[in-house]
């Protein structure tokens, strides 16, 4: 029992308790919103990452097999595979591409092919994810594939 009133209001109010749980929350919140999208973000690059070894691959392959390769751009489906589609490649949602490359005069799909010389068609591939722009070269007479940000 409480020998004085200062004692006895010693603590801390429900009123007072709420509003450091409010507060608590508000910042879990912002924390795990800001956590979501460094998660995307990272998915994008990683994406990056893969069809940089996938257009390397591809380059790779034309020279060990002597034989011509392709990396066909399917912007519809909003993925990248071989031509033989040993390997396909998922675009990230909200990832938006624009591609420079050499378009067939048979209708079939946007690529860039690599040769047995190791050379290729060359071309330019842009993905762009919330403001930020991200470049994918392929050089036409080496073949090789260089990702970097724009």
């Amino acid at each position: 029992m409480p020998t004085s009133r200062t004692e006895a209001q010693a603590g801390f109010t429900l009123i007072e308790l709420l509003v450091v749980l409010v507060i608590l929350v508000l910042s879990a919140s912002s924390v795990m919103s800001v956590g979501h999208s460094s998660l995307e973000s990272a998915r994008v690059r990683s994406f990056l990452v893969d069809a940089e070894a996938m257009f390397r691959d591809a380059r790779t392959a034309a020279i060990e097999t002597h034989a011509q390769t392709a990396v066909m751009i399917d912007a519809k489906a909003r993925r990248l595979s071989f031509s033989d589609g040993s390997r396909m490649l998922d675009m990230p949602a909200g990832v938006a591409l624009d591609a420079q490359v050499a378009v067939p005069k048979d209708g079939s799909l946007p690529a860039v092919r690599f040769f047995p010389s190791g050379g290729s068609t060359g071309g330019q591939l842009t993905f762009a994810f919330r403001g930020r722009s991200y470049g994918l070269k392929i050089n036409w007479l080496t073949g090789r594939a260089d990702a970097q940000t724009l």
